[in-house]
């Protein structure tokens, strides 16, 4: 019997009988020949080993072909754009364009991101802001669905498009929902995971150098880039984050903090951190089954103590960090967050600790809404469009959750929670009306002069327009309503007065909202002319168009995608239903 030999088998060179091909030879043929079909008419070296899954693209990227991207390189303003956004991206640390680095090498090395850099820092000439969003669409067709391209640069340049999205948000063309999935998909296309492996038969290949510390650290701030914006999306909208949190999301961030390559590394830690605390609070406290539970539900107050004790050690550790506007700013609302369950309906019936902890987590979430809207306040003008659109897209929620404390209702009455008290406290039409002034000294808008609309423009049609709604609801409700006694006599229940934290206490941040007399309305503008903003309580089927802010249990997917949401597609029927018409700014 003969044994098989293990040694391999040399061919004889002097062989000149032919045999038939291998088998792997004519799949690796099938393979290449698939390939082909998938080329999308890219001339490639075919010396060079072919791009596989989770590598990014190796071929230099082709140049912005656009004449206005071509007038601002020839002039100084791509020079002037590029400073622009290194300070815009100190509240958005997670693409950093090093100062070193020249407008006219950053086009010939990374076009595409380039050119989102000064499309957000256009802000101040919407023209050419409006423009250039058309020229930025158009390339990024053609690079993700066209002729597909998958670059580090790439990512950067979606992350700092959809950073200040508001600066060319329209609803014809707004996709928030698709191009955060789109960067997010990327990202994994290019592997700045790093912890997944692709499945399939690796292919004899010559091993890629590893990046350098420096690329490593873009790297990873782009990727923890595309998990803040998710998060941040996602919680805004009330949907599903596909990109969940990971330990190595945490090392990568302590990482960069050490590394501490720019000042504005220092505080992406503490954001990533807070936004895994609000994930959690997503995931406990507003599915849709846990949105039912009241506050006075066991494992639902259990989650919110869990929750709360996280968010005190957090803001123990921002101590002397930089950027304590930003990072209070984002502490405000994920606490007014947590603490909003308790505008849940309650049990009519409850012993006196039930009572304590709802009124406690009322004055919660009344004092992180004053918070955030102080904080906001205490920015300068000049520095507002330094603010990212994952901060504003927060500021229509904040205005309702304090404006729903503040207005009576029968659930305060029962909850014995002092809706005037809190009015007193908040002064949200104080607040409201110094932001108006402010959104007046920023837009370029003018009827006559200039009369495209922008961002600052909208915000304020908007500001004003809840202004006006808050303010007659709460007025309404004082005329109609009679003198009653908010702990009756006898009763074991406690009032907002009676906590051990009263809502007359000292707040951390003393901002006294004094619109009138900080800002001027700028010539040439006349806002109550171009539009209607007295608008009536009722719209002409005789229902409140604001009927849906009555719900305890606010559904905020409401408010931005539905029936009065500024950023969502049902706008413009929303707007209709208010007597506005065509008059909506957007």
């Amino acid at each position: 019997m003969s044994v098989p030999s293990f040694e391999p088998i040399t061919s004889d060179i002097n062989n000149n009988v032919e045999r038939a091909p291998d088998a792997s030879d004519a799949d690796r043929e099938y393979l290449e020949g698939i390939r082909s079909i998938h080329n999308s008419g890219e001339h490639e070296d075919i010396s060079q080993t072919p791009e596989g899954f989770f590598k990014s693209s190796t071929r230099p990227e082709a140049p912005i072909d656009s004449e206005i991207v071509k007038q601002i390189l020839a002039s100084s303003e791509a020079d002037l754009l590029l400073r622009e956004y290194r300070q815009m991206s100190a509240t958005f640390p997670f693409v950093v364009v090093s100062p070193d680095v020249k407008s006219v090498d950053l086009h010939a090395e990374r076009p595409m991101l380039f050119l989102a850099v000064i499309t957000v820092a256009s802000w101040k000439d919407r023209s050419r802001q409006k423009k250039l969003d058309n020229v930025y669409r158009t390339e990024l067709a053609n690079r993700t669905i066209i002729s597909p391209r998958r670059t580090l640069e790439l990512v950067q340049s979606v992350l700092v498009y959809l950073s200040w999205y508001h600066f060319v948000f329209s609803h014809k063309t707004q996709q928030i929902f698709f191009l955060h999935h789109l960067v997010i998909g990327l990202a994994l296309d290019i592997g700045l995971h790093q912890d997944h492996q692709p499945l399939g038969f690796p292919t004899p290949r010559r091993p890629s150098p590893p990046p350098s510390a420096k690329l490593l650290r873009e790297r990873y701030r782009a990727f923890l880039g595309c998990y803040y914006l998710a998060s941040m999306v996602a919680a805004g909208f009330q949907k599903p984050n596909i990109l969940k949190h990971t330990p190595a999301m945490a090392e990568w961030a302590q990482t960069l903090k050490q590394d501490h390559e720019y000042e504005s590394d220092e505080i992406i830690p503490h954001l990533i951190s807070l936004r895994q605390i609000d994930d959690q609070i997503q995931d406990a406290l507003f599915t849709a089954d846990a949105k039912r539970l009241p506050l006075s539900d066991a494992g639902t107050l259990m989650h919110v103590k869990f929750m709360e004790a996280q968010l005190d050690s957090w803001k123990k550790n921002i101590v002397g960090v930089r950027s304590q506007r930003l990072l209070g700013l984002s502490f405000s609302f994920t606490k007014m967050l947590l603490h909003s369950v308790a505008l849940r309906p309650q049990p009519k019936h409850q012993d006196p600790s039930a009572i304590s902890t709802h009124l406690n987590a009322l004055l919660s979430a009344l004092e992180a809404g004053k918070h955030f809207l102080n904080t906001l306040l205490s920015f300068p003008v000049h520095e507002y469009h330094l603010i990212s659109f994952t901060e504003w897209m927060r500021l229509p929620t904040v205005i309702m959750t304090v404006a729903k404390l503040c207005m009576p209702s029968d659930a305060h009455l029962a909850s014995r929670w002092d809706v005037q008290t809190a009015q007193d406290r908040v002064r949200l039409d104080l607040c409201l009306e110094s932001l108006c002034y402010r959104m007046q000294t920023l837009t370029a808008y003018d009827k006559r002069e200039n009369p495209r609309t922008d961002f600052w423009y909208a915000m304020y049609f908007v500001i004003e327009l809840t202004k006006s709604w808050y303010v007659r609801k709460i007025q309404t409700a004082e005329q109609g309503q009679t003198q009653f006694d908010s702990t009756p006599s006898g009763s074991t229940g406690q009032s907002v007065n009676d906590l051990s934290c009263p809502i007359s206490g000292t707040a951390g941040i003393q901002y006294i909202p004094c619109a009138a007399a900080s800002y001027d309305r700028p010539a040439g503008i006349d806002y109550m002319g171009d539009i209607n903003m007295d608008i009536a309580a009722e719209n002409n089927n005789g229902n409140d168009s604001f009927a849906f802010l009555k719900d305890m249990d606010f559904d905020m997917e409401q408010f931005f995608d539905m029936d009065g949401g500024i950023w969502g597609d049902e706008s413009y029927n929303t707007y209709s239903a208010m007597g506005l018409g065509d008059r909506a700014p957007f």
